[in-house]
């Protein structure tokens, strides 16, 4: 018998211990430009929406953020406004503060806060087109601030920083960050404008925060988060402080330093959906998975429920609200939830175009291939030969529906249809332009190095040829263990389970062993993998520890476990 590469002990401590805390191990590199992947949408309120009468709800309205104004009213909307803000609705947040303008016109702090909000952002670059828009709010605020508070005047002052005529956003980025430093510095016990300093040192960087694979800050952000416990520490329900605070740790090594805010933003009634979505980022690096796919589907309803009385529009349309699906999708998938993760991909289906498609292909061309994957994992293959051919010139897409035919091909038996299947993602990979995928930080080519790797596994599974099918599932672990961090990864599930299934059925106890474990520092609490891993121990005849793990994975698992097979993992 070979020796263990992991020992009894270690495996042990991995897997009841230390899963959550090792998901981050640094082979799984980490990279910027995360979430919307700097999505550039229309930050301006659409054209025509300016006069329309802006609601006000309750729950947008708890939040309170001191204006210089007489008017019940205008407060309400400034404070509705920044919470749509500290939720990144930024085009709602300005129509919001333009109705406080119509209801106070002498309100400094309502003008202010339009210019505020059509600046960059951690997810996108600043509108061309609202540069000008900033320029008149923030002469207005200006002009107002003889009016304000000291608090207000300060603010106003550090915002002019942020814009000019010269659009150079390196330049004014940087001089906003330090404005904004010496306002903190001013009112070191105001909780927004600490909240507001944070996000510009974020946005100084966007999404790149660590190196060393997330375990050394780069630049500001240990500033970023010092700062922001500060805020928690005095403050736990700041929304925008634990919004920010997530992102700022999530692709660090240790993201369950979050976890206990996000458990707290999950309790609170929000009308604002990417906050309702937000501790799933969280929740789904840590494997809460059951919770993560809770916080979204509530996060796809109130987004919903906000659209029937909001038209929906610009970058929260189409960036956000698919996002919250898309999250919905991959918790349901991991969770092993078949028909939600159906269900979000018809959803999902439905709400991308191709105009957004071609418009921001490195966010939204993954998103729309997410539902043939998810139709891979769990539909049965009449289904999924019956799924028509993505429209659209959308090479990536088009070999997601390819792979996902191919797996169904091999289920059936199909062997030749199924290599036909792959050697069209073969010649996708080889032929079509995926420099827009790839320009943006979508690693195109390795995803479809993966697929086609996994549908040749796939295919000796089918043959039973489980040598071949390890052989091909470790050739796609290879490829998997260079892509970056993405949340929702890259791939749609942790190869290294379909690994162990293979080494397990050709009796490669210890190798099974360690592709599950390492399964799960790449997923922890992953139902699929901890399944292996208890049939791994019952075949070495560990009858006590297959029984620990299976009750971790019944634990962790949602739907039905007539998948929990090892042709399917």
């Amino acid at each position: 018998m070979k020796m263990h590469l992991l020992s009894s002990a270690l495996s042990v401590a991995i897997l009841f211990a230390a899963a959550p805390a090792l998901a981050h191990d640094a082979k799984y590199h980490l990279a910027k430009n995360t979430e919307l992947k700097q999505f550039s949408g229309n930050q301006l309120p659409t054209p025509g929406t300016q006069g329309a009468q802006v609601p006000l709800w309750p729950n947008l309205t708890s939040h309170r953020s001191a204006a210089s104004t007489a008017s019940k009213d205008a407060q309400a909307y400034v404070d509705q406004a920044m919470m749509l803000s500290f939720g990144f609705n930024h085009a709602e947040a300005a129509r919001s503060f333009k109705q406080a303008q119509k209801l106070d016109p002498s309100c400094a702090i309502c003008f202010w806060g339009e210019a505020l909000v059509l600046g960059p952002n951690i997810n996108a670059p600043m509108d061309p087109d609202a540069n000008a828009v900033a320029l008149a709010a923030v002469a207005k605020a200006v002009a107002l601030a003889p009016n304000a508070s000291p608090r207000e005047q300060a603010l106003i002052a550090a915002l002019t920083r942020r814009y000019a005529p010269d659009t150079e956003r390196t330049v004014l980025d940087q001089a906003y960050a330090e404005a904004m430093a010496e306002v903190a510095d001013k009112f070191p016990k105001d909780d927004d404008i600490a909240v507001l300093y944070a996000e510009a040192l974020m946005d100084l960087n966007p999404w790149d925060y660590w190196t060393d694979a997330g375990a050394k800050p780069k630049g500001k952000t240990a500033a970023i988060i010092s700062t922001l416990e500060r805020v928690l520490a005095r403050n736990p329900d700041h929304v925008g402080a634990i919004h920010l605070y997530i992102h700022v740790v999530e692709a660090s090594t240790t993201p369950e330093r979050a976890e206990r805010h996000a458990d707290r933003l999950a309790k609170m009634d929000i009308g604002a959906g990417h906050l309702v979505h937000m501790p799933s980022h969280i929740y789904y690096r840590v494997g809460r998975y059951a919770d993560s796919l809770a916080v979204n589907r509530r996060a796809v309803a109130t987004d919903e429920s906000f659209f029937q009385a909001v038209a929906p529009e610009g970058l929260y349309a189409g960036g956000y609200y698919p996002h919250n699906i898309h999250f919905l999708l991959v918790s349901a998938q991991m969770a092993g939830d078949g028909p939600t993760a159906i269900e979000a991909a018809q959803k999902l289906s439905g709400v991308i175009s191709d105009e957004l498609a071609r418009a921001a292909p490195a966010f939204v061309q993954p998103i729309k291939a997410a539902p043939l994957f998810a139709h891979a994992q769990f539909s049965d293959p009449e289904t999924i030969l019956a799924v028509a051919r993505p429209t659209g010139d959308f090479p990536f897409v088009d070999a997601a529906w390819h792979y996902m035919r191919g797996v169904a091909q091999a289920r059936r038996g199909e062997l030749d249809a199924a290599r036909s299947e792959g050697a069209a993602i073969a010649e996708i990979a080889r032929s079509a332009d995926l420099n827009a995928l790839e320009d943006g930080g979508m690693p195109a080519a390795d995803v479809l190095a993966i697929a086609g790797h996994v549908l040749t596994a796939r295919i000796a599974q089918a043959a039973d040829d489980w040598p071949a099918a390890a052989r091909a599932f470790a050739d796609a672990k290879k490829v998997e263990d260079r892509l970056s961090y993405m949340e929702p990864r890259h791939w749609y599930y942790p190869i290294g389970q379909s690994l162990g299934a293979a080494l397990l059925r050709v009796g490669d106890l210890d190798g099974a062993e360690n592709a599950f474990l390492e399964s799960l520092v790449l997923a922890p609490n992953n139902g699929w993998a901890l399944f292996g891993l208890s049939e791994v121990y019952r075949a070495r005849g560990d009858e006590v520890l297959a029984e620990k793990t299976s009750r971790r994975w019944r634990d962790a698992w949602v739907g039905s476990t007539s998948m929990l097979r090892l042709d399917r993992l």
